[in-house]
C-alpha cells in the first residue's frame, strides 16, 4: 500500500485536537502536527498519536505554516486536515487507487460537512485536501489555496473521505474575534491582489460573521463585479450569500437583480430557495412556490434541508397566507419531524 501523511497545524486546540487525531489515526497514516504557539495542552495531547510534532513561529501566514507541515511529512502524498474537523467516513481501497501515477497532477477533494452555529443543519462543500507534494503547494496568507507548481489550473477529483467541521460553532465573542483576525489578514492580502474576487468573497464572510451586514454586502457586491465564473464554487457561495445579505438588510428590490444570473445557478437548490424567499419578499407568492418546487428536485445542494424541509415548509407557509389550508397542511405533513411544521399541524389539530 502507498503510504501518506496527514498534516495539521494547531494553536491552543486542546478542546478539539484529541477528537481530530483519534479519528485521523484510523486511516493508518503518518500524522504530522505543526504547533504555531500553543500555551495549553495541545502538544501534550497530540503526543498520544504522533511524535512528529514541530514548532513553527507564527508569521500571520497560513500558507507558510501549511507548506512547512508538508516539508516535514515523511511521505509524498499529503492529506490536510484542521483541528476543528474529524474524519467521519473513508474508503482506504479507493483512496489507494487515487494514489496511482495517473493522478499525480490531480488534487483530491473531500466532502466536508459544516455544522453551522446554533443550527441543526449542515452545509456541505468539497475542499481540496489530498495531493502529491512534488506537484503542489499552498498560496495565500489566509484561506490558503492549493496551487499547481506549474502555474496551471488545478485538475480535481473526488476522493472517498468525509469530514465533519464545527469550527463555526462557538460563542459570539469568539466568532467575532476570529472574524476580525480574518478580516485583518484578508485586507493585507488585498493589498497584493486588489482585483481578486475570491478575497472579496472571504472578506464578505468575515464581515458577516462579525455582524457587519452592510459591510458584507459591499464586499460581496465588489467581488461579484469581477464576474467570476459561475462554475467556481466560491462564486456560487458568494452569489447566494449576497442575496441572503440583501434580504437581511430589507433590500428586497435589489435582491431581484439575481434574476440576471438565474440560469447560471438554477441547478443549485440553495439558490432556488433563495429566489423563493426573494419572491416572497417582493409579494410574488406564485413565483416563490415555483422556485421551492424546483429546489426539491434540484441536482445540487449544500445545506441538507434545501431539497426537503426548507422548500416544503415555505410552500406550506405561502398556501397558509393565501388561505388554502388544505394545501398548506399537505406540505407541512411532507416535512416529517421538522419542528416548525409540526407546530403548524398542531395548530390545525393534525
Amino acid at each position: 500500500m502507498t503510504p501518506f501523511s496527514i498534516c495539521i497545524i494547531a494553536k491552543n486546540e486542546e478542546k478539539r485536537i484529541d477528537r481530530c487525531l483519534s479519528a485521523a489515526s484510523k486511516l493508518n497514516a503518518e500524522i504530522v502536527v505543526i504547533d504555531t504557539g500553543s500555551t495549553d495542552k495541545t502538544k501534550e495531547l497530540a503526543l498520544k498519536y504522533t511524535d512528529k510534532i514541530y514548532d513553527f513561529e507564527w508569521c500571520n501566514d497560513f500558507s507558510a505554516a501549511r507548506n512547512f507541515s508538508i516539508d516535514k511529512a515523511g511521505h509524498d502524498w499529503i492529506l490536510v486536515l484542521d483541528c476543528d474537523e474529524y474524519v467521519e467516513d473513508f474508503d482506504i481501497q479507493k483512496l489507494q487507487e487515487f494514489m496511482e501515477p495517473t493522478f499525480h497532477h490531480y488534487v483530491g477533494v473531500i466532502l466536508r460537512r459544516n455544522q453551522m452555529n446554533n443550527d441543526d443543519t449542515c452545509m456541505d462543500d468539497w475542499v481540496e485536501r489530498f495531493f502529491h507534494r512534488k506537484h503542489f503547494h499552498y498560496e495565500g496568507i489566509i484561506h490558503e489555496q492549493v496551487r499547481d507548481n506549474r502555474g496551471c489550473a488545478i485538475a480535481r477529483c473526488e476522493i472517498p473521505i468525509t469530514v465533519y467541521h464545527d469550527g463555526y460553532v462557538d460563542t459570539p465573542e469568539n466568532l467575532q474575534k476570529k472574524a476580525l483576525r480574518n478580516e485583518t489578514l484578508l485586507l493585507e492580502a488585498l493589498k497584493k491582489e486588489p482585483d481578486n474576487p475570491y478575497i472579496y468573497h472571504q472578506l464578505g464572510q468575515a464581515a458577516s460573521m462579525a455582524g457587519k451586514t452592510e459591510t458584507a454586502a459591499q464586499y460581496y457586491e465588489k467581488g461579484l463585479s469581477y464576474n467570476p465564473s459561475p462554475d467556481l464554487y466560491y462564486a456560487q457561495l458568494m452569489t447566494v450569500a449576497y442575496g441572503e445579505t440583501l434580504l437581511s438588510l430589507h433590500r428586497y428590490k435589489d435582491a431581484l437583480q439575481l434574476e440576471k444570473v438565474y440560469n447560471d445557478y438554477a441547478h443549485i437548490a440553495d439558490f432556488l430557495c433563495l429566489m423563493g424567499l426573494i419572491y416572497i419578499r417582493n409579494n410574488e407568492p406564485l413565483k416563490a412556490i415555483l422556485e421551492f418546487l424546483k429546489a426539491i428536485s434540484a441536482k445540487e445542494h449544500w445545506r441538507e434541508d434545501t431539497t426537503n424541509t426548507f422548500p416544503r415548509y415555505h410552500i406550506g407557509l405561502i398556501y397558509e397566507a393565501m388561505g388554502d389550508l388544505k394545501n398548506a397542511c399537505t406540505f407541512f405533513l411532507s416535512c416529517g419531524d421538522y419542528a416548525p411544521a409540526k407546530t403548524k399541524l398542531e395548530k390545525y389539530g393534525l
